[in-house]
């Protein structure tokens, strides 16, 4: 009787990891007030995706961002991979860069390419914007957003062309409008408490992996290791605020109360 309520239990668990592990692609909220906006604008985040199709064409990651309604789309890394196909990724950034403006910073997956520079050119010959540590403005709704970005990657050559592209990024902080950062690693937050920006976006940590919610928000995530304090979710950094996408990889593996998620950020007006 022992042995078959040992089986049981063990089915249940089985049977909800496996659930858990099959949630469907998710759109997750975050809204953050601020002065420096006098009409909503709404920021869709799309991030690690690694080549991964979503239907054909992506229709159903399409789906998911049209039902977000954003007004631009940023794309902090890894939205292709040095192993998978490129075909789901041109994809997406076909479809998305002639219908929204677009902004992309390179993760460290782009840079185990080694044909990142012809990856960047055709990026941007889809009408996204490839930043290299470099701020450009942005007009949405009467109001100005300022997006910079930078590349983010440990392999030679380039291991420290990131750091001073990082450097012009803050030099051209904005000021007197609302500033965005686009960085693939969100561990950096030390340099983001001293960027000037008001909000930072990021990916890398595929939500940690493994969750349970309300006890751990992440498992393992690469650059922190185990329990990683920026999994996923909205964190506030004193000025700055710090949004982490769960990203969209789900192949090898499994991806437990964890789903593949497009992230909107509402900027709000700030009630007076």
């Amino acid at each position: 009787m022992k042995q078959l309520q040992w089986l049981a239990a063990a089915v249940m668990l089985g049977g909800g990891i496996g659930l858990a592990a099959s949630a469907p692609l998710t759109l997750r909220t975050y809204d953050i007030e601020t002065p420096k906006v006098e009409r909503e604008v709404r920021l869709g985040v799309v991030s690690d995706l690694h080549g991964i199709a979503y239907g054909e064409k992506q229709r159903r990651l399409l789906e998911k961002i049209k039902q977000a309604k954003p007004d631009a789309i940023l794309l902090p890394g890894d939205i292709l991979d040095d192993k998978i196909s490129w075909k789901g990724s041109w994809d997406l950034l076909r479809a998305v860069g002639r219908e929204y403006p677009c902004y992309f910073s390179a993760g460290n997956h782009e840079f185990r390419n080694a044909a990142v520079a012809e990856m960047k050119s055709l990026i941007r010959a889809y009408g996204v914007q490839a930043l290299e540590g470099d701020v450009q403005k942005l007009c949405l709704k009467g109001q100005t957003i300022a997006v910079g970005g930078y590349d983010n990657s440990q392999f030679e050559p380039y291991e420290n062309d990131w750091e001073a592209q990082r450097e012009r990024c803050f030099a051209q902080r904005p000021k007197g409008c609302f500033g965005v950062l686009l960085c693939h690693r969100p561990e950096y937050t030390a340099d983001f408490r001293r960027s000037g920006y008001d909000l930072v976006v990021s990916g890398h940590a595929h939500g940690g992996q493994w969750r349970l919610p309300g006890l751990i928000n992440g498992l393992y995530a690469p650059g922190q290791g185990l329990l990683p304090k920026y999994a996923g979710g909205l964190y506030d950094l004193g000025k700055t605020k710090l949004v982490v996408s769960r990203g969209l990889r789900q192949d090898y593996l499994p991806r437990v109360f964890n789903p593949p998620e497009v992230v909107l950020v509402r900027l709000l007006p700030k009630p007076q």
